[in-house]
Order: structure tokens, then C-alpha cells, then sequence
């Protein structure tokens, strides 16, 4: 009995001594820019990505990963009763997509059959190079998001946002 207490305390000692923390040096190169270098950007030819529109999005089934093309259309918070269609925007946990872009002088109610919310606060990454409190440039840009189908604010709409790409 003593042999096999000592057998398994040398084997569990061995196997302690014998792992080893893998070490993975930090990139430091500061190449690109944030909105187009970062582990959540696609980088590819924009005629290359197989997209939905936000119409085609908000038939898909729920909890597929999808890529969606529209224009990021408002800011909102907690829900579609928050959101803000013109600047100053108030919201930065979710942005509102559309197919088309606003147009503030002929801007009337958008239905909201036409609009797709996208949740951002699963990556504060996303959230901070997305949202439009703090990037108010981005407003009526067209983008490539992809993300998981889902359920979000009452609409159909994106949540876990895996990469993005904002079109020039």
C-alpha cells in the first residue's frame, strides 16, 4: 500500500514539474488602423462576402450565424423606443440597421419591419468601434456584420458579433 501511495505522488509530482505555461509573445506592431486591423474586421474584397440583406436577415432562422449588409441607421438603448434615428446619440449598447440610409430631409417614422438591431455589448471591442456615441461618423454607413440570429429587442436581430467590416 505504501509502494502505491509513493508511486502515485511521484507520478502527480512529475506531471506537476513536467507542465509548462505555453508563452506566446505580444505583437507590437502598430500596422493598419483600429477600424480595419483587429481580430473582429473581415479584411476581405466586399464582393467576395456572401451577405443577407436586413430583410433577407430578418427571415433567417434564429440562432444561425449570418453576415449582414446595411446602412447603421440609429442608436439605441434597452429598446426600439430609445432610439435615436439623429445626432447627438444617446445609446451605445446597440445600433439599428437598415437597407436604405436615412435621409433627414425627407425623414418620416421607419417602420420597424425595416430595421434589424444589432447588440453590442458582448466585446467591448465591438462596442467601442461601433457604437455611435463615440463614432458618430459611422452614422448612415454601410457595413458587413456578422453575428448570431436572434431575438433582440422585441425585433429579429444580431447578437455575438464575431467580425465587421464598415464600407468605404
Amino acid at each position: 500500500m505504501r509502494k502505491t501511495i509513493t508511486a502515485i505522488a511521484t507520478l502527480c509530482l512529475a506531471l506537476l514539474c513536467g507542465c509548462e505555461k505555453a508563452v506566446f509573445e505580444e505583437s507590437t506592431s502598430t500596422e493598419g488602423t483600429p477600424e480595419t486591423d483587429n481580430k473582429y474586421t473581415i479584411n476581405e474584397d466586399t464582393a467576395q462576402i456572401d451577405y443577407l440583406s436586413v430583410a433577407e436577415a430578418q427571415a433567417a432562422e434564429i440562432g444561425q450565424v449570418i453576415c449582414v449588409k446595411g446602412y447603421i441607421v440609429a442608436s439605441c438603448t434597452r429598446s426600439m423606443a430609445n432610439a435615436d434615428f439623429m445626432a447627438p446619440f444617446d445609446g451605445s449598447t446597440a445600433i439599428i440597421l437598415a437597407d436604405i440610409p436615412v435621409d433627414l430631409d425627407d425623414f418620416i417614422f421607419v417602420n420597424d419591419d425595416l430595421l434589424f438591431p444589432v447588440c453590442l455589448t458582448d466585446y467591448k471591442d465591438i462596442r467601442a468601434a461601433l457604437n455611435l456615441t463615440d463614432n458618430p461618423s459611422l452614422w448612415n454607413r454601410q457595413i458587413f456584420i456578422t453575428g448570431v440570429k436572434s431575438s433582440y429587442m422585441r425585433l429579429p436581430g444580431l447578437k455575438k458579433i464575431l467580425r465587421y467590416q464598415i464600407i468605404e
